[in-house]
């Protein structure tokens, strides 16, 4: 063999090499039934859900085994969010994460563990070099669990895009599990975009249940948007999952494409223009639009045209909706154009341009929003309601409209409360009078935060300490025993906490859904005999609470 068909011979194997990795499916990453309870980018409060979640049936403790040969790359472990979480590199230029864990492998877990004591902090969140700790296909690297902010025990498990971070559907990936069930629509809704547009002789948004829409005649007019509510369920799983792809035709012409297999964190917050998020905070109903609102820039959108319908025209609707596998719903109805004497739509308070920075200084406070933190214009109302002399409750529209960008809220401090300082705040209210801390500065006697969304404001304070309290049933423990402090505030909520025995350092974690903080005592290198705990737990205001407990350990 010359040396020019030794080189193509090399190059060939080398590119069937790389197809057949590219090719090769991962095996799920526990040796249990698939059961697949939550899709992904399935529609949650302010993101898409980034990947998939297996189900453990109730079981915490599952093997969770490295889908393919790589290294850890990343160690994270927070109360919150992921929980614990173990992201593993691989060679393909892809990214696998594990998520709400448990536990880590023994190599991994020691350096968490050293990680954790050298910053005297149970959160941690490292970066390690490819040679630190590699794994192979099919290795143990953790156990299944319910942490962080897990609504049950299951393994939360991702593919992301190594060099761009991006999260790419799992299902691309795994070995393909039976699915023939085409996703599921509950409703349609339709949208008077324009003030002078109409749905059904009125100039208002209207909700049609399934039932009252599909094949039937509806009366339109005008600029008008619709929207669709679907689920998609996996074969002999009844649990809601996403829709992957959600084509509209009108009179066979394609005017809105819109999928789902691609998403970056940078983009995940523009769910709440994807879907309408008015809809979901009155009704509970997740319909996502078929067309964009001009400060939405999520690159999921194939197509999106605008639906103007004139007098007398006929619009024959179709939708289609494609899940992962295909499976495909069809869902069809007509748009009759017709035009009613109803008086267009009437706004009241102050006018907000999307593009532009907005800002009001009256009624004894001040409010920025910045340009492109609505995802449309708008009409908002500004109202202060006076309660008392040092009480007044700030309302800045409504909590329905978002914002992609925090606004700034600034509102004078009352004299009476000067004194305490950092203790005062302000609050969000919801629509049954609760209240929600937000993180305040206090700046020439002034409370400025930044809300997510409009809505209305208060000032309130936190002068009461968090509660703790012994946990443990028994002052007599064995290795194999837990310590449990509970751990809790009335207000502000928890921002710090730090424990330690006999002078030293120790690392609990913290449970905030039991609202504990727990420590196995084989893990925290005791000796026989007694000891002394000391827990410091501080609230978001600066409140302290120091809590001693003595204990044995045979």
């Amino acid at each position: 063999m010359n040396r020019t068909i030794k080189i193509l011979s090399t190059i060939l194997l080398i590119a069937t090499h790389q197809l057949t990795v590219a090719q090769e499916k991962y095996p799920y990453p526990m040796d249990i039934p698939v059961y697949i309870s939550a899709s992904f980018a399935e529609l949650r409060a302010n993101h898409f859900h980034a990947g998939l979640d297996m189900s453990t049936k109730g079981v915490i403790g599952v093997k969770v085994h490295a889908v393919a040969d790589g290294y850890v790359s990343r160690i994270k472990v927070s109360p919150y969010g992921y929980g614990h979480a173990l992201y593993l590199t691989h060679p393909d230029g892809h990214t696998t994460v594990y998520a709400h864990l448990s536990a880590y492998a023994e190599k991994i877990a020691q350096v968490a563990s050293a990680e954790q004591y050298k910053q005297k902090s149970f959160e941690i969140d490292i970066n390690l070099k490819p040679n630190q700790i590699p794994v192979s296909k099919g290795e143990v690297v953790a156990l299944s669990g319910n942490t962080g902010g897990s609504g049950g025990p299951h393994l939360h498990f991702e593919v992301r895009d190594t060099q761009t971070e991006e999260a790419l559907n799992p299902l691309a990936f795994l070995v393909p599990i039976a699915d023939t069930q085409a996703p599921t629509v509950y409703g349609i809704k339709l949208y008077a975009i324009a003030d002078d547009a109409q749905v059904a002789g009125k100039s208002a948004n209207h909700y049609y249940a399934l039932a009252d829409i599909e094949g039937k005649t509806i009366s339109a007019w005008g600029e008008i948007g619709l929207g669709m509510h679907a689920v998609d369920y996996f074969e002999a799983n009844q649990r809601p999952c996403g829709v992957v792809e959600i084509k509209l035709f009108d009179n066979d012409k394609l005017i809105f494409d819109s999928e789902l297999n691609r998403i970056s964190f940078d983009d995940t917050r523009y769910i709440n223009s994807h879907i309408d998020y008015a809809e979901r905070a009155l009704n509970k109903r997740f319909v996502q639009r078929s067309y964009v609102e001009p400060n939405n820039h999520l690159p999921v959108y194939k197509c999106a045209e605008q639906l103007n319908i004139a007098e007398g025209e006929i619009h024959h609707i179709r939708y289609e909706l494609t899940d992962f596998n295909g499976n495909k719903r069809v869902v069809s109805f007509t748009l009759q154009g017709k035009h009613t004497a109803t008086p267009t739509r009437q706004h009241t308070g102050y006018f907000i341009d999307y593009a532009r920075t907005w800002t009001l200084d009256t009624l004894g406070m001040s409010v920025l929003i910045p340009h492109d933190a609505l995802y449309n214009s708008t009409y908002a109302d500004v109202i202060v309601t006076d309660i008392s002399n040092d009480d007044h409750i700030y309302r800045i529209g409504t909590d329905c409209t978002p914002l992609h960008k925090a606004m700034t809220l600034t509102i004078p401090m009352p004299e009476s409360l000067r004194a305490i300082g950092q203790r005062v705040f302000v609050a969000q209210i919801d629509n049954k009078s609760k209240l929600t801390y937000l993180a305040s500065t206090i700046s020439d006697n002034q409370l400025i935060a930044h809300p997510r969304t409009m809505g209305a404001f208060t000032i309130a304070t936190d002068t009461i300490a968090p509660k703790v309290v012994s946990k443990n049933s028994r002052t007599n423990l064995k290795p194999s025993n837990s310590i449990m402090i509970g751990i809790s505030d009335n207000m502000s909520g928890i921002k710090k906490y730090n424990v330690s025995i006999d002078g030293e350092w120790k690392c609990f974690e913290y449970d905030y859904k039991n609202a504990r903080l727990i420590a196995k005592v084989s893990a925290l290198n005791l000796s026989d005999g007694e000891h002394n705990l000391e827990a410091i737990i501080e609230d978001e205001c600066g409140n302290q609470t120091q809590w001693q407990w003595t204990f044995r350990v045979n």
